[in-house]
């Protein structure tokens, strides 16, 4: 079985968000911080959201290139995310690959969310902490209508998957079938 077939018939080697604990951890502490109803506590949130967003569209590229790849199988084609980038940069690159199901209103939510980070952390010695402190409570619910939005996406793309493994699959064996077949009348 070849590499591509290999990963397609093992789930756990499908796209997968990295480091999932340090996220989940990292989702609980912006959440106490955004609680505490602050300044400095909604500015530390939005900077973890910020961490964990980027992490998604990561998350959703390397679906989308995967998805590339199994649609071109068995030919091969090699895709290098990089993982020094910014937010920006991963926002921009989302709106290049194949269609998806919400992509557009996931990308339009994530430009919002960078809006907000990007006004207050370029704003702030410049303009009244309170004002940008109204501005930061948008954040909360920008993020949380993401997150949602990036899960209907990761379950999609797992429908996809399962069903393009099952195709894959089928096309296998009855290759395989096939093969036998001719075998088995050259032989007679």
């Amino acid at each position: 079985m070849d590499k591509i077939l290999s990963r397609i018939m093992n789930s756990d080697d499908w796209p997968s968000i990295q480091m999932p604990e340090n996220l989940e951890l990292l989702n609980e502490l912006a959440g106490n911080s955004f609680g505490l109803n602050t300044f400095e506590g909604m500015l530390a949130a939005t900077l973890m959201y910020h961490q964990i967003l980027e992490a998604m569209c990561m998350h959703i590229l390397e679906d989308c290139y995967f998805y590339i790849q199994l649609s071109v199988y068995p030919a091969e084609i090699e895709f290098k995310l990089p993982k020094d980038k910014m937010f920006g940069y991963y926002i921009s690159e989302l709106k290049s690959p194949v269609s998806f199901l919400k992509k557009q209103e996931f990308i339009e939510k994530a430009e919002l969310f960078n809006s907000y980070r990007v006004g207050a952390v370029h704003r702030m010695r410049r303009t009244n902490l309170d004002t940008l402190a109204v501005e930061l409570q948008k954040v909360k619910g920008c993020f949380d209508e993401i997150f949602d939005l990036y899960n209907d996406i990761q379950d999609d793309f797992r429908v996809i998957f399962h069903s393009l493994k099952k195709i894959l699959l089928l096309s296998t064996s009855q290759t395989k079938n096939t093969t036998s077949i001719l075998d088995r009348k050259r032989a007679i």
